[in-house]
């Protein structure tokens, strides 16, 4: 399929997304939307998809909402009422419900939508060039995108409180302090770091990586005796399940040959 806003180019196993608006700093619009929707949905059903990398194309990552956008829905609300489609729960849904993993690779600029739609990613990788503002106040608006639940779940309340706050602009070591992201690296090198991590995540077993994403976000919600007793029901499905069995058989073959390899 043939995208306007976006670029996606496949890599054996792994999806590249290119959020590509770059004359606007990769700018969230009602097409972008729209095309993010529609490119989650076929990589979910995509048999031979394990893993997705998400990165912005030029100099930044995003710069959030389109604010000519913000304009246009406001005035229109003036005319008719409508509710704006932002406030639509399925674009956040289609991220947060993804469920193979998930690596942002955040080369530039990441402001509003641009700092909490990775939030939703599984893994955060920055480039040294990279900075981060969680805009929302500074034009009269709100977090969104799950971020009031994730953002303080990463870094703690009180340092959401004051990014949210303050809206100040932080950069990738101080982000990487705080833990909102992974690590940052070189920024000529932070597609080849952020593909080859997929490609790592990409070689386990599809269906046991699934299983465990989706325990890692159901931890997030379930109390700790109600999640050992979860943990122990998926442990034992995933023990009599194919995937594991020759998984194991496997491993059981290398380390065979590995020792006769070493006598």
């Amino acid at each position: 399929m043939s995208y306007q806003t976006i670029i996606v180019r496949h890599e054996q196993r792994v999806a590249l997304i290119t959020l590509n608006r770059p004359e606007v700093m990769n700018a969230l619009n009602e097409q972008m939307r729209q095309e993010l929707m529609e490119v989650l949905r076929t990589l979910r059903a995509d048999q031979e998809t394990r893993a997705v990398v998400i990165t912005g194309a030029g100099k930044a990552f995003c710069a959030g909402a389109d604010l000519n956008l913000f304009r246009e829905v406001y005035e229109e609300f003036r005319r008719t009422g409508r509710k704006p489609p932002f406030a639509s729960e399925d674009f956040v849904h289609s991220f947060v419900n993804f469920p193979k993993p998930m690596i942002a690779a955040i080369n530039g600029v990441a402001v509003g939508w641009g700092m909490t739609m990775p939030l939703t990613c599984d893994i955060r990788i920055a480039s040294d060039r990279a900075r981060f503002s969680a805009a929302f106040v500074r034009v009269g608006v709100t977090p969104e995108f799950g971020s009031s639940f994730l953002l303080q779940r990463l870094i703690g309340y009180g340092r959401a409180a004051e990014l949210v706050f303050t809206a100040r602009m932080i950069s990738a070591e101080e982000a990487l302090a705080m833990g909102l992201v992974n690590s940052i690296v070189p920024s000529e090198r932070l597609l080849e770091e952020a593909v080859s991590m997929a490609r790592s995540v990409a070689s386990m077993p599809p269906g046991a990586v699934t299983a465990a994403k989706a325990l890692l976000r159901k931890g997030m919600d379930l109390a700790l005796p109600q999640l050992i007793d979860h943990e122990a029901v998926v442990f034992r499905e995933r023990m009599t399940d194919e995937e594991h069995y020759q998984a194991v058989l496997t491993l059981l073959q290398e380390m065979k040959s590995g020792q006769r390899d070493q006598g």
